[in-house]
């Protein structure tokens, strides 16, 4: 597959890097694919419940999650039981909440300190509910072992005084809780470094791959960074959406465009199995 010292300026419907991705999904004994979901698969809305997925989408996903040795993992901020409602899929592995809330063949995993947190994040969720009253278009998401603070419908001129009232909240509580901002939301999560590079990295250190298994990680947000870093040189990073200041070896130009991958998964690794997808 091509580097770049500069790999987001990387298209990955060159057909070089198309060519050379094809090779590498024949050949690999094993496939580990990672996926966001907002932004990724389905094109981000005004609301988090609107980003649900199209029929066809839903067929790729169905294809992929029979393919055999290709682990299809969804890697969201989206707590466990938001994403769990809107995907149509009972063996999907699933890490939800930035790496805090993980559910992977059959069991579940709660960072233990996320769960020591949650008193604190009910507390900061009420005291901002009434502090962002006054503005227009926030919306303070719930999502038990973090917050999310949406202000993609807010006025221009209201978002620094959002994100400052955000901040100042959060760390009035526990000053080691972590604030990061995302697309048009800012985060609160627990006092740990802990994301969704960590998860990925707890993950692969779960279950033995072969040799030439090939690992791939699609996203599209700030939060997607420190799984682009973890797979930097093991396995293909691909940015949905080109920009400068992402770490990914690949972009994307939108969702159109990962699932044009993602049937050239399902195409390849059929291929491989010898026509046969599981049942």
């Amino acid at each position: 597959m091509m580097r770049s010292k500069n790999p987001i300026h990387v298209p990955f419907k060159q057909i070089d890097v198309w060519n050379n991705f094809s090779k590498r999904l024949l050949s690999a004994p094993e496939v580990e694919l990672f996926l966001d979901y907002d932004g990724t698969i389905t094109p981000i809305k005004l609301t988090p419940s609107e980003a649900v997925l199209s029929p066809d989408t839903i067929q790729i996903m169905r294809e992929l999650l029979n393919l055999p040795q290709v682990r299809v993992t969804m890697v969201t901020g989206r707590s466990m039981k938001d994403i769990r409602s809107i995907l149509p899929f009972e063996d999907i592995r699933i890490v939800a909440n930035h790496g805090f809330h993980m559910y992977l063949d059959g069991k579940e995993w709660i960072h233990p300190d996320a769960e020591l947190s949650v008193p604190d994040m009910q507390h900061i969720k009420e005291e901002l509910q009434h502090l962002l009253e006054p503005y227009k278009g926030v919306f303070v998401e719930d999502k038990k072992y973090t917050l999310s603070i949406h202000y993609r419908n807010a006025l221009v001129k209201d978002i620094p005084e959002i994100t400052k009232t955000t901040q100042k909240t959060a760390l009035s509580f526990n000053e080691k809780f972590i604030v990061t901002e995302g697309k048009e939301v800012v985060e609160i999560r627990p006092p740990v470094n802990w994301g969704k590079g960590h998860a990925v990295s707890k993950i692969l250190k779960s279950h033995k791959y072969p040799a030439l298994s090939l690992k791939v990680y699609i996203g599209d947000d700030m939060t997607d960074e420190d799984a682009f870093q973890v797979l930097k040189s093991t396995g293909i990073t691909i940015h949905v959406g080109k920009s400068n200041e992402t770490t990914a070896q690949y972009y994307v130009g939108g969702v159109d465009e990962v699932l044009q991958i993602l049937k050239m998964i399902i195409k390849l690794r059929a291929h491989t199995s010898g026509g046969r997808i599981k049942s």
